[in-house]
């Protein structure tokens, strides 16, 4: 699935650079559109899992006679080292050992690509011929299946997340998130990077750095490889791991190449694994060796992981959703892009389908780089355009005859096959987006003789950055109302791509048009909230900075985030774990304020999640609600059953606070007020009241309900989202 796109035009960002990464890049977030048909990549046959009945030492509850609890307490962090996790980690060895002599004697031509103990229990095999069957066999196996395929979902934005009141309570805004390990599993981290340069002073924690520490650094402080040729490096070649670690923790105070503002990531003083899953050129990457990245992660002692990628969701909890989920339980905050999946139902893609970690949609950008697309066809003689990346990048003035291409191509106008000769020969073509790549258009009018090209968007959203690698002429798009003029245009064709490209203002905090909407095939409420996603401005290999847009761009500022709130726990005393600053998150998230699309309800959980993060709001929350959000599940509309849970509402501020609950028509609270000492809490019992009533999609298996239920105090609200689907076939 892919969830990024890339915006190569520039903007000065103040704050934070968020990435966007191209469609089609492999597991991360790639931002969905009609010029990338790619659905989630074909699964592997090959590759794939077996799992053993006893949970992994992250997740482990001490319900085994003879063996301690393993599982970190609230607030904890997992510890390897001691007695307990030894002694139940050599419990897990033997299972495995018994397994793989199993194999040795059965099947021996199977072979062991990874062994997981900690975020998982099993082992990933290369079947070499064997089936899923032959190997579902062995002792001790409860679950087989096949490993799956995932790719990457691809300023001011740092300002919509309000993270300058947090900045200044942790000291100032260079040191933000200090001590935190962010883990980037990605496709690698340009260590050489001046917006990735360690703050004066600042030195990798003892024992540190690992892997190879040719492409380690003081900030840089891990770099691991994952994938099944070990002629692959931990180097970052594709951009996409650098940008999005830009927008973690990039230097505060760094100039980028265009505007004048200086920038940050969300969390500067915090140091940067490098867990390349995307090594090279490599584009898919297999959920067996993201697990390990994942699991290795963990126990390098990362705080936070981000995952900008995404694959084909499943029913059940599929090998990468158990682990992620086990980092959570290890004590690890971990951010997941949603997908670029969207507009629709049912599109966020796996983990981000894994119920305890942040899941995050995208939102609008409040500036970026924009050319200018000059001719007489338009109103005023110009319009904004975006451009290219890479091979399709605008670099310089180009001017030249505009041809649209259903003048070439019998009124085809999408350029998705090629024409004979070289039609084009020295023109600029005009192709309308839609069915097919960007990069399969400029390079079939490449081939009719184009020296540019004019794509031009099918419907009303803005223009966006394409993704144009290994292209080699120059592209710009341009909104559809524009696209219409220059074919409608009996005039003189003349167009000029102006360069360099101006800093431009753009309406913020829109949901983007290519974010995915949940829920889940389990049916429960994704995502969980949403983050600047759209033209962020980042650090890419190399040395230099590209707007890129995506879920890939808006995960990274949640991860960032994360790891300032860590900070912020710590020097506070408040004990924070991943599940306090997901509530802190979430309850405290901002209304998304619009949508790029027309009538797009964005006051809708299964898009937005709880809203965009508020750093500022989540460091003082008023309250924090645990679960962060209700899923209810399959309701069925007639019968005796009861659809009830349980929220439990903390008290976090240092006061006595009367809380004041609503819900609407669908549940029923147990409690409409409550009074909850200091550090207290208490239970509201939640049931589901209305089962037949319409309020959003219809997936062939029922209705979708969803909503917030609000918790006011004197100190400020909160608000936790819900949702269920009415089942219309039982």
């Amino acid at each position: 699935m892919k969830f990024l796109k890339k915006i190569r035009n520039v903007f000065g960002i103040s704050l934070i650079l968020l990435l966007i990464m191209n469609a089609g890049l492999p597991a991360e977030a790639i931002v969905k559109n009609d010029d990338n048909p790619m659905k989630a990549a074909t699964e592997d046959q090959e590759y794939v899992f077996v799992q053993f009945g006893d949970a992994p030492i992250a997740s482990y509850d001490g319900s085994i006679s003879g063996y301690e609890k393993t599982m970190p307490a609230k607030g904890k962090k997992l510890d390897l080292n001691s007695p307990a996790s030894k002694k139940y980690g050599k419990r897990l060895e033997s299972q495995r050992e018994n397994y793989k002599k199993w194999l040795a004697k059965q099947l021996p031509k199977v072979e062991v690509v990874a062994e997981y103990n900690v975020a998982y229990n099993g082992l990933g095999l290369k079947l070499n011929g064997a089936s899923l069957k032959d190997i579902s066999r062995g002792p001790g196996v409860i679950k087989a299946g096949v490993s799956g395929t995932y790719r990457k979902t691809m300023s001011e934005s740092t300002a919509l997340i309000n993270a300058g009141e947090i900045w200044n309570g942790l000291g100032g805004q260079e040191n933000a998130g200090a001590g935190m390990k962010v883990g980037v599993i990605d496709s690698g981290i340009d260590q050489d990077h001046p917006f990735l340069q360690p703050n004066e002073g600042m030195k990798a924690p003892v024992g540190f750095p690992k892997g190879d520490t040719k492409f380690t650094s003081d900030k840089v402080i891990v770099a691991k490889v994952y994938n099944q040729n070990p002629k692959l490096s931990a180097e970052a070649v594709d951009s996409h791991g650098t940008h999005v670690a830009g927008t973690i923790a990039g230097k505060a105070g760094t100039r980028p190449t265009l505007g004048d503002k200086p920038m940050s990531g969300v969390a500067p003083g915090a140091y940067l694994g490098n867990y390349n899953v995307f090594p090279g050129d490599v584009a898919d990457a297999k959920s067996l060796f993201i697990a390990k990245a994942v699991e290795e992660a963990v126990e390098d002692g990362m705080d936070v992981l981000n995952l900008s990628l995404g694959g084909t969701p499943h029913k059940g909890a599929d090998l990468l959703d158990m682990a992620v989920n086990a980092a959570v339980d290890a004590g690890v905050v971990v951010a997941i892009s949603a997908g670029n999946e969207g507009p629709g139902y049912y599109t966020v893609g796996s983990p981000g389908t894994a119920d305890k970690v942040i899941t995050v949609a995208a939102t609008t950008n409040s500036r970026t780089f924009a050319l200018r697309l000059k001719s007489p066809a338009l109103p005023g003689g110009e319009t904004n355009a975006t451009t290219g990346t890479q091979g399709g990048e605008v670099k310089e003035q180009i001017e030249g005859e505009y041809v649209l291409w259903s003048e070439v191509s019998s009124g085809d106008k999408l350029a998705c096959t090629p024409v004979k000769e070289k039609p084009l020969e020295g023109k600029i073509a005009v192709i309308q987006r839609g069915t097919c790549t960007f990069a399969e258009k400029i390079k079939n009018a490449s081939a009719a003789g184009a020296i540019g090209v004019i794509v031009y968007q099918n419907g009303p959203a803005e223009p966006i950055t394409m993704s144009t690698d290994n292209v080699t002429v120059p592209a710009v798009m341009i909104d559809q109302a524009a696209g219409k003029l220059l074919e409608g245009w009996q005039g003189d064709r003349k167009v000029i791509f102006s360069y360099p490209p101006v800093e431009t203002d753009a309406v913020p905090n829109k949901i983007s048009d290519f974010s995915s909407w949940g829920p889940t095939p389990n049916y429960t409420l994704k995502p969980d909230v949403a983050a600047p996603g759209v033209n962020i401005y980042s650090s890419v290999v190399g040395g230099g900075y590209e707007l890129y847009q995506g879920t890939s761009m808006a995960s990274p500022h949640v991860a960032g985030a994360a790891a300032v709130l860590l900070a912020y726990s710590k020097v506070k005393e408040l004990g924070w774990g991943p599940a306090e600053v997901k509530a802190a998150l979430m309850g405290t998230a901002r209304n998304v304020e619009g949508s790029v699309l027309p009538d797009i309800e964005v006051a809708d959980p299964l898009k937005v999640g709880a809203g965009i993060i508020d750093l500022g709001a989540a460091m003082n929350a008023p309250a924090m609600a645990f679960p962060s959000s209700l899923s209810f599940g399959l309701v069925r509309p007639t019968g005796n059953q009861s659809y009830q849970m349980t929220v439990t509402l903390v008290n976090p501020t240092g006061q006595q606070l009367d809380y004041t609950l609503s819900g609407d028509e669908n549940l029923k609270l147990s409690q409409t007020g409550v009074s909850i000492q200091a550090k207290g809490k208490a239970e509201i019992k939640v049931d589901v009241v209305n089962r037949g009533t319409h309020s959003g999609g219809n997936n062939g298996t029922g209705e979708f309900t969803s909503g917030y239920i609000t918790v006011t105090s004197s100190a400020g609200g909160i608000r936790i989202p819900y949702m269920y689907v009415i089942d219309y076939n039982r």
